[in-house]
């Protein structure tokens, strides 16, 4: 499943993919983040997230930890570390477990940032604008 923006724009670091196996979640993401002007691809699976983001080369990838169905999102930002078009691509984990073991875990796998399910529009935003502007 692919959620794409219809947008004139094709610079790079404007391009986000949100990965998440709930279509709702998938959703609330891409008007977040098409609202904010950039552009936006949806994946439904880890499996989806790393063959659509070798091709499109996304600015920020904000990546769902538990998803039931094929890889969890540990194992997707490991995927995506090991891939050198995709290894320094910043990975914020999107998620509802807020433990520490979680965001350990999301970080000894190669993730940049954390942020906790369920969150406000503004402080997501400002997520990926933190992102987005940094030098890869």
């Amino acid at each position: 499943m692919s959620f794409t923006q219809d947008s004139p724009e094709s610079n790079r670091s404007k391009i986000v993919m949100g990965v998440d196996d709930v279509p709702e979640n998938l959703a609330l993401l891409k008007a977040y983040v098409v609202a904010a002007g950039y552009t936006f691809f949806g994946a439904a699976s880890g499996e989806e997230c790393t063959a659509m983001a070798s091709r499109i080369k996304p600015r920020l990838i904000l990546l769902d930890i538990e998803m039931p169905n094929g890889i969890d999102g540990i194992e997707t930002c490991r995927r995506l570390r090991r891939s050198p078009d995709l290894a320094r691509v910043p990975i914020a984990f999107l998620t509802a477990h807020k433990t520490a073991q979680a965001v350990m875990a999301g970080m000894a796998a190669g993730g940049n940032d954390f942020i906790a399910k369920p969150f406000q529009q503004d402080k997501l935003i400002e997520r990926v604008r933190h992102w987005t502007s940094r030098r890869v």
